[in-house]
C-alpha cells in the first residue's frame, strides 16, 4: 500500500479497507503486481472452479488473459466491490478516481478484476445484482480511457 489504510468492519461486506489519510484524485494507492505471480485466465478459471483459496482471495485481472495472484496478507485484499467505486484498477495499478476522505471505505469495480464466465461470479452485497467480469479487450479499453481522463483532469498529477 502506498497510502495509510486500516482494515475494519465494512458496511458493504465483511471486512473492508479504509483510508487513514486524505487521498487526492489520481494518487496511486497500491499495485497488485508487486510480489505477485502471473497466471493465465485458464489457470484462474480452473482455480476458481476448484475453490483454490489463494486464487479466489487474491486473483485479479492483470491485462488481457493474464491474472495476478499472491500477497494473501496484503491489506488490499479487503477492498470491497462497488458499481460506483472510488478506485480505478488498470493493469494491476490502483489509483484514486476521485478525492477520498479519511475514514472512507476504498472500493473497486470487481467486473474489471474477474473473468466473464460464471465460475468467478459474485453478487453485489448491497444490491444483489450479479457482478460478472468484462471481456479482456473491454476491460483494458475501459480502464485505459478512465486512466487517461483521470490523469488529464488532475493538473498537478505526479502519481
Amino acid at each position: 500500500m502506498f497510502i495509510k489504510t486500516e482494515v475494519k468492519d465494512s458496511g458493504i461486506f465483511g471486512k473492508g479497507l479504509f483510508a487513514r489519510e486524505p487521498v487526492p484524485a489520481g494518487k496511486i494507492v497500491c499495485c497488485f503486481t508487486l510480489g505477485s505471480e502471473v497466471i493465465t485466465e485458464a489457470e484462474f478459471v480452473r482455480g476458481c472452479a476448484e475453490g483454490v483459496r489463494r486464487i479466489l482471495r487474491t486473483g485479479t485481472r492483470y491485462a488481457g488473459k493474464y491474472y495476478t495472484v499472491g500477497n494473501e496478507a496484503a491489506p488490499y485484499n479487503y477492498i470491497n466491490h462497488s458499481f460506483e467505486p472510488n478506485l480505478l484498477s488498470h493493469c494491476g495499478l490502483i489509483l484514486a478516481k476521485r478525492d477520498v476522505e479519511v475514514g472512507e471505505e476504498l472500493t473497486l469495480d470487481y467486473r474489471l478484476l474477474v473473468d466473464p464466465s460464471d465460475v468467478a461470479a459474485y453478487d453485489d452485497a448491497q444490491t444483489g445484482r450479479p457482478i460478472r467480469g468484462l471481456p479482456p479487450k473491454e476491460t483494458i479499453l475501459r480502464t485505459a480511457r478512465e486512466l487517461i481522463a483521470l490523469v488529464e483532469r488532475v493538473d498537478d498529477w505526479e502519481g
